[in-house]
């Protein structure tokens, strides 16, 4: 029996309705058609988009292709990509791995976009780089950001920052708190640096 975007919504319906319950219906449903999928991207339903985005995620670990990065930004830009979890359980494997061997221009290209919810993506897509080593990348994204004012992109820059400190460079992450610490907001920056030695951390927070 073909498996359709409503069934899996009434999967969704019986869990906690979290991210743990999509990636739970995400994984009874990996098979669900692309059109099906589609159709929960661009659901007004958030729970659909849940689901939609688990799926996405889950394709990409199967087989890279590019084809899922662009239908993930194409929702992003048309604004289905609305909160905080869409973008976080994602863009990192569907934005920013798939950039490790290639152009970054295209991440610098999202952080200049009109949609806040895109922006965040190109600073959360940077935990690639982060992870690889790779300070100049992150803190490149976020020096172009970093005097936005919304929360949408200040908490996640508060959060890669602190993981390019963790996994990258502390040194790195220094200077740039030095130069740019005082645009981040209070919560960012408290964020960024929580994982630094008390002198340091204190020392940058006071400057902020």
């Amino acid at each position: 029996m073909t498996v359709t975007a409503e069934d899996v919504l009434a999967a969704f319906a019986k869990t906690p309705g979290d991210v743990a319950g999509a990636r739970r219906v995400a994984r009874a449903h990996r098979d669900l058609d692309e059109g099906e999928r589609s159709a929960l991207l661009w659901s007004e339903d958030p729970g659909a988009r849940l689901v939609a985005v688990v799926l996405l995620v889950q394709a990409m670990r199967e087989r890279a292709d590019p084809e899922l990065t662009e239908e993930y930004l194409s929702a992003a830009r048309a604004e289905r990509i609305d909160r905080v979890e869409l973008v976080d359980i994602a863009a990192e494997e569907l934005v920013g791995a798939p950039m490790l061997d290639g152009s970054t221009g295209p991440l610098f290209a999202l952080a200049k976009s009109d949609v806040a919810w895109v922006r965040r993506i190109a600073v959360v897509a940077t935990l690639a780089f982060a992870k690889q080593g790779d300070a100049d990348v992150p803190l490149a994204v976020a020096g172009r950001l970093v005097r936005e004012r919304g929360d949408t992109v200040q908490s996640a820059l508060g959060w890669v920052l602190r993981e390019v400190g963790k996994r990258a460079s502390e040194p790195a992450l220094v200077a740039f708190l030095e130069r740019q610490g005082r645009f981040l907001s209070r919560s960012a920056l408290e964020t960024a640096t929580e994982h630094l030695p008390a002198a340091e951390r204190d020392r940058l927070r006071q400057n902020g």
